[in-house]
């Protein structure tokens, strides 16, 4: 039976839904784990932390951090790590100034464009989370510089589009050593796009405890696959939906999860 989903995001992150409404919807598919995976921050973890009632689905702790390789974006998630790791804190407040920085450079290249975006208004789409390039993407829209959020990014925002700013990444190799010093699990994420899953033995070198072989965008001979090659390398295998709350963005609460049986191998290694 699989009834843990380990890959959700709140708007503690780049997600729509408060980490309340996660919970909701966690209990209406009836799942048994869950957990928030938001990126390079674990506030809606610790916010759903502290009002969680012992009747509620088990909540795992989660992260997922951005890393870079190359030109390479890579995803690495993190489970059952201690949160109250000053050393994870302090890095992932770090990455999130970063985005800020990020953000507004971003809107002064937006403005040499003509286009004028109040820093103001990317704030208030932020809420909770560093800025995105989905919050300035919905202040254009909101502006009326776009018609819709995808044209956004193909115009302006996107990879090589005259607004776009790198983002600051550490390694992959300093991802998977942080969530190792936090006493956590490093899984890679969603090693069928954008070719991460060509790194997996060279990850694996640097210590990395599995791949998420159960995703939205792994049809099932991927799935089948990484399954296959995590049992071959003695690593673990996890999954989740990737939920965001954005039309077209991955799949929904419970859509994709994972085996009990995995979970409870999970809780063995950590």
């Amino acid at each position: 039976m699989t009834t843990a989903d380990l890959h959700i995001h709140t708007n503690y992150s780049d997600g729509k839904n408060r980490p309340e409404e996660i919970l909701e919807m966690v209990k209406e598919k009836q799942l048994n784990a869950f957990s928030i995976t938001d990126h390079d921050n674990i506030g809606g973890y610790l916010h759903l932390k502290d009002i969680i009632g012992k009747d509620d689905p088990e909540l795992i702790p989660g992260v997922e951090l951005s890393a870079g390789q190359g030109n390479e974006d890579i995803h690495i998630l993190g489970y059952f790590f201690d949160p109250a790791s000053d050393e994870l804190t302090s890095a992932l407040k770090q990455f999130r100034d970063k985005r800020n920085q990020r953000g507004a450079e971003m809107l002064n290249k937006l403005k040499v464009q003509g286009i004028n975006i109040p820093l103001e208004l990317v704030i208030e789409f932020a809420g909770r989370s560093a800025i995105g390039r989905p919050n300035i993407a919905d202040a254009l829209v909101k502006t009326g510089a776009v018609n819709n959020f995808s044209e956004a990014f193909d115009r302006y925002i996107g990879y090589g589009c005259p607004a776009y700013v790198s983002k600051f990444n550490i390694t992959p190799r300093e991802a998977i050593e942080l969530i190792h010093r936090a006493k956590g699990l490093a899984i890679l994420a969603h090693p069928g796009i954008a070719g991460a899953g060509q790194h997996i033995d060279e990850f694996i070198g640097f210590g990395l405890d599995g791949i998420e072989a159960y995703h939205p965008m792994h049809n099932s001979r991927l799935q089948n696959n990484y399954k296959k090659y995590a049992v071959k390398k003695g690593i673990l295998f996890t999954g989740g939906s990737d939920f965001h709350g954005r039309q077209g963005k991955h799949g929904q609460i419970g859509s994709v999860s994972l085996p009990d049986d995995m979970l409870t191998l999970m809780k063995e290694r950590s």
